[in-house]
């Protein structure tokens, strides 16, 4: 089962989606700050990180370029009402006023695509 962190200051939003996430199959942790984030990301091995892009203190972008220097491949997905702005770390931009269903869709081929990119093993005879 994939795993995925949550982050949204929104403490109601980031509920909503992990039970949307976890209805479609997902184990779906919320956290409700950066700080939190950074945190889970101490203890847990996540394969998606779904994240606010404005949040009192440390921003999405900023939590996003933190958890890609230590994980570079992990997929990152950026929630946002605001306009999107150019971040390397940021696989994915989702405006939050459509959200869902897209918010679903979009973590499936996230996954799908970084599953398909792992190299695998080279069998030799």
């Amino acid at each position: 089962m994939k795993k995925i962190l949550v982050v949204d200051d929104d403490e109601m939003l980031c509920r909503f989606a992990c039970d949307i996430l976890r209805f479609e199959g997902y184990h779906a942790v919320p956290a409700v700050s950066a700080a939190a984030a950074l945190e889970a990301f101490e203890h847990e091995r996540f394969d998606l990180l779904v994240t606010n892009s404005h949040m009192p203190g440390m921003s999405g972008l900023e939590l996003a370029q933190a958890v890609r220097g230590k994980l570079p491949g992990i997929p990152v997905i950026v929630m946002t009402a605001y306009k999107p702005t150019e971040c390397e770390h940021v696989k994915l931009w989702l405006p939050k006023q459509y959200l869902f269903p897209s918010l679903v869709e979009q973590i499936n081929l996230c996954l799908s695509e970084f599953d398909a990119n792992i190299e695998k093993p080279v069998v030799t005879k």
